[in-house]
């Protein structure tokens, strides 16, 4: 990891600035609002020129930037690129954002190739080559591929994400996996960060950030705007 450049910072949210080349897991069951979090991670670097490229396997192009623009409204779909696999026809939408299409979640080497176009496009075009990466999600991936497949592609972006000084977010309902699948995927990524519902009150959720350096101890309150 390159020690150079100045950490991704994410704004109000209780997590202090990660290390470029890092790629982190965003865990939270379905109900929390973990596939939110990882979106706006991703999405907030935008506003100050940094590039998001995401990966969305459970919703449509349009959605997600809809689902960003609603978490942060300062959302600069201009530096953003989408590659949708969910496979649904949403016509000729005239969206800011690049966007490339794969038919089908299974196809890993398509995604792959259309990453990599995408990567090469932003990299150029926004500050310092600071791009942000959102997986979302790799459960949804893991209906359609087998484990060994799964791992070998995040473990694949996620050298590429290092080699490139970006930063991964890679959302995961770890409720639908056993124990020994979560950790062998954690294995492709630098750290976790865990989510779940708050216990009181009116935040949006609660987090605890596991296994990057600096980083606030036990759980904290967030809100998404």
């Amino acid at each position: 990891m390159s020690h150079e450049q100045t950490g991704y910072e994410f704004g109000e949210l209780p997590i202090d600035p990660i290390e470029p080349g890092t790629s982190v897991f965003v865990a939270g069951p379905a109900l929390s609002p973990a596939e939110d979090l990882a979106r706006s991670m991703v999405a907030h670097g935008t506003s100050s020129g940094e590039g998001a490229l995401f990966i969305s396997t459970n919703m449509t192009c349009k959605t997600l930037l809809q689902s960003c623009e609603r978490s942060d409204p300062g959302v600069d779909a201009t530096r953003m690129g989408i590659i949708d696999c969910s496979g649904q026809d949403i016509g000729n939408a005239q969206l800011d954002a690049e966007v490339k299409y794969v038919s089908t979640q299974s196809d890993l080497t398509g995604i792959g190739m259309k990453f990599s176009a995408l990567y090469e496009s932003l990299y150029p075009a926004v500050r310092d080559g600071r791009v942000r990466t959102g997986l979302i999600s790799l459960s949804s991936l893991s209906m359609y591929v087998d484990m060994r497949a799964l791992f070998q592609f995040v473990q694949t972006l996620s050298g590429r994400i290092d080699s490139a000084d970006g930063l991964g977010v890679f959302a995961i309902d770890p409720t639908t996996h056993d124990t020994k699948t979560v950790n062998t995927l954690s294995q492709a990524a630098d750290g976790r960060i865990e989510v779940r519902e708050p216990e009181e009150g009116d935040d949006e959720g609660e987090l605890r950030v596991r296994g990057l350096p600096n980083q606030p101890n036990g759980w904290q309150s967030f809100t998404l705007a």
